[in-house]
């Protein structure tokens, strides 16, 4: 979880570098769909992007614009700008430019590969590619009928919930402007204000900006709340988070003789019941990939529900851009882009390009994206991996060797691992903790616990002690980011995959921690910073989250630096002050 280490984001978004080459020119015959692509390859310019300070701006476009719900009518060039003068210069920003220049030279390498390959081996590809998806399409299943319900702007909702006035103005949750926000309400994001944006660069876009502090008791209760209603419809629901979930609702609609879309409306009007006024969107199709995409489609408080036949997918995916699919990362956007292909329709046009240039791993990924193939069924029916590493949580804020302050963060940051872990049904061995000093110095500690445990005091209580030990080595610390970390949970007594149930949990929400494991729609990606694992869906916004941290950081360090040169300056002035009037006293005597 330490933010200040050199990890490549991008390293397994793709796996583009492990490709095929051949041999020597042969002149295509353009009048084909793969001639055509051979000489577009044959005869495209090099790889390169603008110079300076355009450069800079482009470089940042697709970090914290990638646009959410609420942000359609947003500035973009504005939020660039701006995201631009806060970070040009950092050690960051030049760690972007070589991520940067590293993508450009492995496209570069792709179309010197693609260049290599003769007309008649290309004419090989497109009939491999035509095979492969010949037997994709053999497993298309039409039959499955997936909803995803998704709370809009979760957290901020809450508070506005419980403060009607914040709904009108703009507002974030997070700790303050030294904090990383959790998320941003409907008018904050009309300024381009967002998730995992930095506090002080959401300040520069919106000065307006009021911040809260997250609250996971009232999330963790509301979420509970939304769930006994996802569950008549599908008692063995996936819980993608707190504000989001994965229905299957095929045995519903066949025994009700019903529709996704009426099903849909009732589980948003139950929803809103339950909350006390929280909505949600959702989407279907009949695979949980397309039914995810749906879900963005009519935020806030809406729904797009897909047909679920062969056609109707294939038309919905001629014109979607291939970045709305989960698991398309900006990198390989990039890349996609680079070859021509904008759309999911592009890219099932243009596949045997990919099958000769990608591993097999990542074609088969884009085959089933353009053709809207895969996650018919649920994680346990497919073999998809389950588990997760640790549950952690950390903040940044103003160095500070208060001793009462930082036992009071520490505190908070170990009351809401603990209750994650509750809502979770996952109990830890272990208990870490992360302090950051002024010095940008790392300390970490962790703690081997009795037994397997969610308790919130047991853990807060853990995390203290390692706290105050490291303390009672030497003076008092002055930190600007604590952080606790929850890891190696117990498996002894979770059933099988297939027999995992959420009604227990349902049927006594406030004993959540004696329940059954849920089954939850577990991730295909591990974060490389942190160890945490994701669905791809969260990629972006975590990666994202994960810089915002880095830019505040910097923020924070140059504005300390900043007030302890005005500091020395006063002082130096005062004592010259102090020196000038004992000469005059002097003179004087």
């Amino acid at each position: 979880e330490d933010e200040d280490e050199d990890e490549d984001e991008d390293e397994d978004e793709d796996e583009v570098h492990s490709s095929l080459a051949f041999g020597a020119h042969d002149k295509a015959d353009e009048t084909t769909t793969t001639g055509r692509a051979y000489a577009a390859l044959t005869t495209s310019k090099p790889v390169g992007r603008a110079r300076g300070a355009a450069k800079g701006v482009e470089l940042f476009g697709t970090v914290f614009t990638h646009a959410k719900a609420g942000m359609e009518n947003v500035d973009v060039e504005r939020v660039k700008r701006i995201i631009y003068e806060a970070t040009a210069g950092t050690p960051h920003y030049e760690n972007e430019q070589r991520k940067e220049r590293r993508t450009t030279k492995r496209i570069e390498l792709m179309k010197k590969r693609a260049r290599d390959v003769t007309q008649g081996e290309w004419e090989v590809w497109e009939r491999l590619s035509d095979e492969r998806a010949e037997a994709a399409e053999a497993t298309r299943d039409v039959s499955r009928r997936w909803l995803v319900c998704d709370m809009d702007g979760f957290y901020a909702a809450c508070e506005e919930l419980a403060n009607p006035a914040l709904k009108t103005v703009p507002m974030g949750v997070a700790a303050g402007p030294s904090s990383v926000l959790t998320t941003a309400n409907y008018v904050a994001r009309k300024f381009g204000v967002r998730a995992a944006m930095p506090g002080f660069i959401a300040k520069k876009l919106c000065p307006d900006l009021v911040f809260v502090k997250p609250d996971f008791k009232k999330y963790i209760a509301a979420s509970r709340a939304s769930r006994t209603v996802f569950a008549q419809y599908d008692p063995n629901f996936i819980a993608g988070s707190l504000d989001e979930a994965y229905i299957e609702v095929t045995k519903y609609c066949e025994e009700h003789g019903t529709t996704m879309e009426r099903v849909a409306e009732e589980i948003r009007a139950k929803v809103k019941e339950v909350t006390g006024g929280l909505t949600c969107s959702v989407g279907g199709g009949y695979s949980r990939r397309l039914a995810k995409v749906c879900s963005d489609f009519n935020k806030p408080n809406g729904q797009y529900i897909l047909e679920p036949t062969r056609e109707a997918t294939l038309k919905f995916l001629e014109e979607l851009p291939v970045r709305k699919m989960y698991g398309v990362g900006k990198t390989l956007e990039r890349m996609l882009v680079e070859f021509g292909v904008k759309t999911c329709g592009d890219l099932l046009k243009k596949r045997a390009i990919f099958l000769a240039l990608f591993t097999p791993k990542a074609f088969e990924f884009l085959l089933g994206v353009a053709l809207g193939i895969g996650t018919e069924y649920r994680p346990s029916e497919s073999g998809e991996e389950t588990g997760r590493k640790g549950v952690s949580k950390s903040e940044t804020f103003t160095p500070t060797s208060d001793k009462k302050y930082l036992d009071a963060k520490l505190t908070e940051m170990a009351t809401g691992v603990a209750l994650e872990c509750q809502s979770l049904n996952l109990k830890a061995r272990m208990v870490a903790i992360k302090l950051k000093r002024h010095t940008f110095d790392v300390i970490q500690r962790q703690t081997t616990l009795a037994g397997p445990t969610n308790d919130v005091q047991t853990i807060v209580n853990s995390a203290l002690r390692l706290m105050r030990n490291e303390n009672s080595i030497g003076a008092a610390m002055t930190l600007r980011l604590v952080g606790v970390r929850a890891s190696q949970f117990d498996h002894e007594d979770e059933l099988p995959e297939d027999q995992a149930k959420i009604e227990s949990f349902l049927l006594a929400p406030m004993t959540i921690a004696e329940t059954q494991k849920q089954t939850r729609d577990e991730p295909k990606w591990t974060c490389l910073e942190c160890a945490r694992a994701f669905p791809e869906s969260q990629k972006e916004e975590h990666l994202d989250w994960h810089y915002a941290r880095k830019l505040q950081s910097i923020h924070d360090a140059a504005h300390s630096r900043a007030r302890l040169a005005a500091s020395h300056k006063g002082a130096a002035k005062r004592a010259k002050g102090q020196q000038s009037n004992l000469s005059m006293f002097l003179v004087k005597k």
